[in-house]
C-alpha cells in the first residue's frame, strides 16, 4: 500500500488476517464434510443422489466463491471443479457413475491439500488506505475564500469579472499578462483556480504554452484552469486540450454561469461516504467485503438474514445494495425483485456478488431487478471501482431528482423528506438538531428594481454561501423562490445561532452591481432545536414562527424559537 501506514488500516489488516486464519481453520472441517456426501453417493438410490449430488453443489460454489478471496486460489480451482461435475450429473438425472464418484473423491483430497497452500504473497488489505466515516465536525465559526488568479489582458472585463467574483465569494486576483503567472502563483501560495483569457500580444499562443507549462510543474499541476476567450477554431480548443484546460468558454458570458463553471472546477470531495449494504449468508464473507469497502472510506452494513432486509434498508438507507445469489430461504434474484416492490428503493443499485459464472444465469438474475453482476472471487481493488462507479452514478442520478435547477441546494420535498430522517436518527441517538428557515428581505422589491435576472442572481450567491459556511453533513434546501432551510445535525440552538448571525453579517456586505449601480441584501433567520420540538412539524413550525418574528421585528436578524 501506499503512504505512511496509519492506525485504521493497520486495524484493518488486522481485522482480515484474523478473518483469514479463522477460514483456515474451517476448510479442513468443510472437506471432511463434502468426504461425507460424496461417500454416500455409491449406496444410495437415484432420489438420495440427487440430493446428495445438490448438497455437494452447494458447498462447493460456496467454497469457489470464497477460496480466492481469503488467499487460497487451489481452493476456489477444486470447488469450482467439483460443483461442475455436480451441476452436469444433475442435468442428466443424477445417474449412478463410478468414475464420477472417484473423480468427486480425488478432487476431495486435492482440496484438503490446496487448504494447506494459502497465497502469503497476497495482500489482505489491499487498498485499504482511507479511514472509515469520521464524526460529524462542529459548525464552521470561520473559513477561507477560494483564491482566484484573473489573466485577463482587457482591463475594464479583469475588473468586471473581479468585482462580479468579489460578490459570489472569491478572492479574487488580477494578472494582467503571462509572463508573471508561474511567478505569481509560487509567490501567492495557495490557488484555487485560474480564469484567463487567450489573446496575449495578439496571439493564443503565448498563453497555451505558458499553461503547458504550469501543467507540467509538479506543485501547480493540480490549480484547476479555466479559459475565458472570444477565440473559437479548432487549433485553439486542440491547444487548450493538450495544455489540460479544464474548461473553455466563449465570450460573453453570464457571470454566474462563469461562477457554476468555478465551483464545479474546484469541487471539494467533501460528500459523505458511500452507503453500502452486504447481503450475504455466509457471515465470513460479507465480513471481509465490509472490511475491505470500510476501509475504502465507505460506509458499511452486513445483513446475513434475508428476511430481515427491510429493516436493514429502513435503517441505514444504503446507497447501493450487494447482494448474494444463493441464499438458504429465498434467492438473490427473489430477493431483488421483493425490493423493487418498495417505490422508495426502487432506484437504488442492485450489484449481485456471487460466485455464479453461468452467464444465463447471471442475466436471469438482472432481469430480475439486478443492475450488475460481479463474480467471487474478485480483487478488493476491483470490487471498490465498481461499488465508487455505481454509488456515483446513483447520486448524480439522484441529484438531477431532488435538487433545486437553479442553487443546487435540495428541493422542497427532499428537504422535508431529509428532516424526517435526521429526527428519526437523533430519535435513536439523542444526538441534537437544529433547523434555520431563512428567507431574503423586500426580494420583491430587488426583482422589481433590477430585473428578475439580477433577483436569480442574488438567490445563488445567497445558496453558494451557505454551501461555503456549512458543513457537508448539514442540509440546505430551497423551499421555494426566496426562502431557504438548513438542518444541522449534531448541533445544538445557540451554536446554530451564531453561525447563521456570522451568514447574516456576510450575506449583508456583499455588493451587487448592475447598469451602474450597486446595491446590498440581507436576510432574516429563524432558528429551533430539537430539544424543545420533537417533531418534525413542531420542529418545522417553530422555526417558521421564529422567522416570521425577525421579520416583523425589522428584518436583517436571527431570533430564536420559544
Amino acid at each position: 500500500m501506499g503512504g505512511e501506514p496509519n492506525d485504521t488500516s493497520s486495524t484493518m489488516e488486522d481485522k482480515l488476517a484474523l478473518l483469514r486464519a479463522q477460514y483456515a481453520l474451517k476448510i479442513e472441517q468443510r472437506v471432511d464434510e463434502l468426504q461425507v456426501l460424496v461417500q454416500g453417493l455409491d449406496g444410495a438410490d437415484q432420489s438420495a443422489r440427487s440430493d446428495l449430488l445438490s448438497q455437494v453443489r452447494d458447498a462447493t460454489h460456496k467454497l469457489a466463491g470464497s477460496g480466492a478471496t481469503f488467499g487460497f486460489p487451489g481452493v476456489t480451482l477444486c470447488a469450482r471443479e467439483m460443483e461442475q461435475i455436480c451441476i452436469q450429473a444433475l442435468q442428466v438425472g443424477a445417474t449412478r457413475s463410478s468414475d464420477m464418484t472417484s473423480n468427486l473423491a480425488a478432487l476431495c483430497d486435492r482440496l484438503r491439500q490446496a487448504s494447506k497452500d494459502q497465497d502469503q504473497d497476497q495482500d489482505p488489505a489491499e487498498a485499504l488506505v482511507v479511514p472509515s466515516r469520521p464524526a460529524i465536525p462542529e459548525l464552521h465559526d470561520s473559513f477561507r475564500l477560494k483564491v482566484l488568479f484573473i489573466m485577463e489582458y482587457d482591463g475594464p472585463t479583469a475588473m468586471q469579472i473581479l468585482l462580479e467574483m468579489d460578490h459570489f465569494g472569491f478572492d479574487a486576483r488580477i494578472i494582467d499578462h503571462p509572463s508573471k503567472l508561474l511567478r505569481d502563483l509560487r509567490d501567492n501560495g495557495d490557488v484555487d483556480v485560474i480564469v484567463t483569457g487567450l489573446l496575449f500580444d495578439g496571439d493564443y499562443k503565448t498563453t497555451l504554452d505558458v499553461l503547458a507549462a504550469l501543467h507540467e510543474d509538479a506543485d501547480l499541476t493540480t490549480i484547476p484552469v479555466v479559459v475565458y476567450t472570444e477565440v473559437d477554431d479548432m487549433e485553439a480548443r486542440l491547444g487548450a486540450v493538450r495544455a489540460c484546460v479544464n474548461s473553455y468558454l466563449l465570450k460573453p458570458i453570464d457571470m454566474a454561469d462563469l461562477v457554476d463553471v468555478l465551483d464545479r472546477a474546484t469541487l471539494r470531495r467533501e460528500d459523505e461516504p458511500f452507503r453500502v449494504l452486504v447481503v450475504d449468508d455466509d457471515e465470513s464473507l460479507a465480513s471481509h467485503t465490509e472490511l475491505v469497502l470500510q476501509g475504502a472510506g465507505m460506509e458499511t452494513r452486513m445483513a446475513t438474514d434475508p428476511m430481515g432486509i427491510f429493516k436493514v434498508l429502513d435503517d441505514f438507507s444504503p446507497e447501493l445494495i450487494l447482494l448474494d445469489l444463493y441464499m438458504p430461504g429465498c434467492d438473490g434474484q427473489e430477493i431483488a425483485a421483493v425490493i423493487r416492490q418498495r417505490e422508495e428503493y426502487a432506484g437504488i443499485p442492485i450489484v449481485f456478488l456471487s460466485g455464479e459464472a453461468d452467464k444465463s444465469k447471471q442475466l436471469s438474475a438482472m432481469e430480475m431487478g439486478g443492475d450488475d453482476f460481479l463474480t467471487k472471487p474478485i480483487q478488493a481493488s476491483h470490487l471498490i471501482s465498481s461499488v465508487r462507479i455505481r454509488v456515483t452514478r446513483f447520486r448524480e442520478l439522484r441529484s438531477l431528482m431532488v435538487r433545486d435547477s437553479m442553487t443546487g441546494l435540495f428541493n422542497h420535498t427532499t428537504t422535508k423528506q431529509l428532516l424526517d430522517n435526521e429526527i428519526a436518527r437523533v430519535q435513536r441517538s439523542g444526538a441534537e438538531l437544529a433547523l434555520v428557515s431563512l428567507d431574503i428581505d423586500h426580494f420583491k422589491n430587488v426583482n422589481d428594481t433590477y430585473g428578475h435576472g439580477v433577483g436569480d442572481r442574488v438567490i445563488k450567491s445567497l445558496a453558494r454561501l451557505l454551501r461555503q459556511r456549512l458543513r457537508s453533513a448539514d442540509v440546505i434546501g430551497r423551499m421555494g423562490g426566496e426562502e431557504f432551510a438548513a438542518i444541522l445535525p449534531e448541533s445544538g440552538l445557540e451554536q446554530a445561532v451564531r453561525v447563521f448571525d456570522q451568514i447574516r453579517e456576510a450575506f449583508s456586505e456583499i455588493v451587487f452591481h448592475t447598469d451602474g449601480a450597486k446595491f446590498n441584501v440581507t436576510i432574516s433567520c429563524g432558528v429551533a432545536s430539537f430539544k424543545t420540538h420533537s417533531t418534525a412539524t413542531a420542529l418545522s413550525d417553530a422555526a417558521d414562527k421564529a422567522l416570521y418574528a425577525a421579520k416583523n421585528g425589522g428584518r436583517n436578524q436571527v431570533v430564536k424559537a420559544d
